[in-house]
């Protein structure tokens, strides 16, 4: 694989930043800093994807209703319990990510599943106007007086309403698909490489708990995921409109996660999104790969 087909390969980016990052422990100094303006634009290049425009109409209105249920609802309560089982700086890390919105890139994902993508847009973004209110809510009911409320809405408007903002100017500029590409897996591989830095210590000296982890991970990705999928198919649900809820289920923010875990607590908490990031992109180049692409 040449240079070219990594840089716009998703996988192997975060591979890569995830190893480099554990090899040579992430940055030395600003690693809040770079860890912030790596997400920020990261996000700027993916809200270009969601086209604004095209999510009105009242028929996708159920159709957010159902995608805040499972990502806010299903996934947010198995995060939740099974969170519940570790100690408090790794609880304060799985109640972030409980809190975090759908990632972004459900809506490209969507639409190279075959699913709808306009019902993916339409619930993305109402999925991120509900994080504006309900990420605080959620981490201050959860976490209490250990989070400051004003330093985490202030991070929420750099890394989600900022970039909402500058996505719109950016799309005016009507960068190529390919550039785009590479410079969103650049920003994510650099913000794989600072978390997973600051966190050496903490996979390398304690096994049990990556382990522990990583069966957490195993559960609220792929459980999660694959349990949707068997149940809306046994409802008879349709193929297309199956795919963006089986993605809703099993797809959280962990950028947003491990970037407001080490900007407002301690490194120690950005460790279940850092461990969750792998077990999610194993999950999508799964889906990607064996999810028939025909009807049924």
């Amino acid at each position: 694989m040449n240079a070219a087909r990594v840089l716009q390969s998703y996988s192997a980016m975060m591979v890569l930043g995830l190893v480099l990052g554990l090899l040579l422990g992430g940055f030395p100094v600003l690693t809040k800093e770079v860890s912030m303006a790596s997400l920020a634009l990261l996000m700027t290049l993916s809200l270009t994807n969601v086209r604004f425009a095209e999510t009105r109409g009242r028929e996708h209105r159920k159709d957010a209703l159902l995608a805040l249920a499972l990502n806010y609802g299903l996934l947010t309560v198995v995060i939740l319990a099974c969170g519940s089982l570790f100690s408090e700086k790794l609880w304060w890390g799985w109640v972030l990510m409980a809190a975090a919105p759908s990632a972004i890139s459900i809506v490209p994902f969507t639409t190279v599943l075959g699913g709808r993508t306009s019902k993916a847009l339409f619930a993305t973004a109402v999925n991120y106007v509900v994080a504006l209110g309900l990420m605080p809510l959620m981490t201050l009911l959860l976490i209490g007086s250990a989070v400051s409320v004003t330093s985490l809405i202030t991070s929420l408007a750099l890394l989600i309403a900022l970039p909402m903002g500058l996505s719109r100017l950016v799309m005016r500029v009507k960068l190529e698909k390919r550039t785009t590409t590479i410079a969103m897996n650049l920003s994510f591989a650099v913000l794989i490489f600072a978390v997973a830095g600051s966190n050496r210590d903490a996979f390398f000296g304690d096994p049990l708990m990556v382990a522990a982890i990583s069966a957490v991970c195993l559960i609220r990705t792929f459980g999660t995921g694959l349990g949707t999928e068997l149940v809306l198919r046994k409802a008879g649900v349709p193929r297309e409109e199956r795919v963006s809820s089986m993605l809703f289920a099993s797809y959280k923010n962990l950028g947003l996660t491990a970037t407001i875990a080490i900007a407002l607590f301690d490194p120690m908490v950005a460790v279940p999104a850092t461990i969750c990031i792998l077990f999610e992109v194993v999950w999508i180049v799964s889906v990607l790969r064996f999810y028939p692409r025909g009807s049924g």
